[in-house]
């Protein structure tokens, strides 16, 4: 399929998806800016905004040389009760005998106009025979630059791994920054993360929130120093709430490829996509 089919088709279905009413772009987590159930998967202080008790299962789909299929499921706490807390199992499988499995468990608060959140996690990576195991934190920060103003900031420290068997992992991360305008319905972003020491990610993104559907659209760019080479992307999602149900979907389309470090890499692939479900209780 070439590019320009691909971005023509992106933008009929994003166009269908809006008038329709039945999807949230912004229940995807993926960005340091990123709050509500979802937020944990980059910025554990934008949990703090989540205001039900939620189960949350995830399966993403990622399709190229190498397909992995991605699955979670997640129990999240809302902050009215004490702290935002959530419980997370993930696993991302192979075809080509490489599998993650991980554990989180998250906290976050608000201390006067600054929220503040902590995970930690274990984590089992297997590629063949061989298997290695780390532990690693999540930080997140996100606040107001005035208190009456529309403007935020957020700062994120993603999988940084404390401990690790493989000593290529040892204190790896993805370190973030993001600022939005947020307003009643509207909210625009741009997100700058350093990935795993290799890439660059600088993410510009606008969200329109219409309850119960919620959009959003980013174009991610990955440059990668070393080689100096970039990629564009391309990002878009949504879910709406129908009673006690959230359901979700995002799809995400890199314009060429770049390997890493990581196994699981988007860059990796053709294109992912994300289905995502929320039960409140």
């Amino acid at each position: 399929m070439s590019k320009v089919r691909v971005v023509s088709f992106a933008m009929i279905l994003l166009t269908i998806l809006c008038l329709g009413d039945i999807i949230d772009f912004a229940g995807d987590g993926r960005y340091v800016g990123a709050t509500g159930p979802w937020a944990f998967r980059a910025n554990p202080a934008g949990i703090v905004e989540n205001e039900l008790r939620q189960l949350l299962i995830s399966n993403t789909l990622r399709f190229g040389t190498s397909n992995v299929r991605s699955f979670s499921v997640s129990l999240i706490q809302p902050a009215k009760d004490s702290l935002a807390g959530v419980l997370s199992l993930s696993s991302d499988f192979s075809d080509l005998n490489k599998e993650r499995l991980g554990f989180l468990y998250g906290v976050a608060g608000r201390s006067g106009n600054v929220d503040l959140g902590l995970n930690i996690g274990l984590e089992r990576i297997k590629e063949s025979s061989v298997e290695n195991y780390s532990v690693f934190i999540d930080v997140g920060v996100r606040g107001k630059f005035v208190e009456d103003g529309y403007a935020y900031y957020s700062i994120a420290v993603k999988k940084f791994r404390v401990w690790s068997s493989d000593s290529d992992l040892m204190n790896k991360a993805d370190i973030g920054a993001g600022i939005s305008l947020e307003f009643d319905q509207m909210k625009f972003s741009f997100d700058a993360m350093y990935v795993s020491n290799e890439f660059w990610n600088f993410a510009p993104g606008a969200q329109l929130n219409l309850l119960p559907v919620n959009l959003y659209f980013a174009v991610p760019f990955f440059y990668a120093p070393e080689t100096s080479k970039g990629s564009l992307s391309l990002d878009f999602g949504g879910d709406v709430q129908i009673g006690d149900f959230n359901l979700g979907v995002s799809v995400y389309y890199p314009f060429s490829k770049q390997s890493g470090s990581d196994l699981f890499n988007e860059l990796s692939y053709d294109w992912h996509i994300d289905f995502r479900v929320g039960i409140k209780w």
